[in-house]
This record gives structure tokens, sequence and C-alpha cells, in this order.
């Protein structure tokens, strides 16, 4: 495996970006962090999931959908729309050495809106099915990690990507808490 020089100019986010870029690359695991960066794409996994647990309840609640919906459009709104453009950060496919599996997208760099809509849907999710937690917070740091791995974004985008979808998430949950309050029957 050829492993390039690091300069010493490179900021620490270039360097992690570097050290995940440059694990092990094999046919095996480039189609896994393909797959499941491709899993993230659009929230696609996360739908799935949600109409898994909507079916899988005993009591359907009519609400349900609605942090779901929320957190996906806020977090895809929040990422693509208003960030990426104002913050205008390139693809770390500027670096020199860089290990591309994918071509870069045409988006800019930060912050990562796989990293945002999976862990604001991580969120929303494990309030309703606590029981699968651990699973979807895995899934999302998979999503997350394997953007770095094929060469799409730096650590730094997808760090706060996830801060920023798990804010999401809560904010979605606590709007549907108090929506629901609201339309209660006295």
């Amino acid at each position: 495996m050829f492993t390039p020089p690091v300069p010493y100019h490179l900021t620490l986010d270039d360097r992690l970006f570097l050290f995940i870029n440059y694990l092990p690359h094999t046919v095996l695991l480039d189609t896994i962090a393909v797959t499941v960066s491709g899993l993230g794409t659009g929230g696609i996994i996360w739908l799935l999931l949600a109409l898994w647990i909507f079916v899988r309840e005993e009591h359907k609640d009519h609400w349900f959908f609605i942090p779901v919906i929320a957190a996906g459009i806020t977090s895809w709104g929040l990422a693509e729309l208003l960030l990426k453009p104002l913050i205008a950060r390139p693809r770390p496919g500027d670096i020199i050495g860089v290990w591309r599996i994918i071509n870069d997208p045409v988006s800019f760099s930060f912050p990562s809106s796989h990293a945002t809509i999976a862990f604001a849907m991580a969120t929303v999710l494990s309030a309703y099915e606590p029981t699968f937690r651990w699973t979807f917070y895995v899934l999302a740091i998979f999503i997350s990690l394997s953007r770095i791995y094929i060469g799409a974004h730096y650590p730094t985008d997808v760090i706060f990507g996830a801060m920023l979808g798990w804010g999401i998430g809560w904010a979605s949950l606590f709007l549907r808490r108090r929506t629901s309050k609201i339309s209660r029957p006295r």
C-alpha cells in the first residue's frame, strides 16, 4: 500500500483525513464503503427504517412521520442549501495523494449532508425504537466514516454534520412533543 509523505504544512484535519482515507483499500472494503455511503444518499435507508418501525408498532402513531420528515428535510436543507454554499469549502480532492473511490461530488464539502441526515434520523428513530438505538447510531457512524474513506469529506465536515444532525433530530422531537400537547383534546 502506498502512503504519501505527509507535508508539515497540513492541518490536523488534513492529516486525519489522510489517515482514514489511506486505511487498507481492497475491492471488498471499497465496495462496502461505497454501498454504505450510497445507503445514506438522500436518507433512503432512514426512510425505509422509519417505515419498518411504523409497521412494527402495535399502536400506530399518526404523528410518527412528522419528526422523521422534519428532521430529514431540515438536515438536507441546512447542509446542502444554506451552509455548503455559504462556507464554500472545497472537497478534499485538492490534497496531493487522496485516494478517491468516487468522483468528487459537485457540491461543496462542509458540512457533510450524509452525516447530518444520518445523525438527525438516528436521533429521531432512536426515540421511537430505543431497543435499536445503538444500531441506528452505528449505522450513522459507518455512513459518516465512509464519506472520509471514499475521499468525499474531511473529518471536520463529518463531525460538524453529525453534531448538526443530532441537534436537528432533538429539535424535531421537541417540536413533535409540543405539537402533540397542543393538539390533544382537553
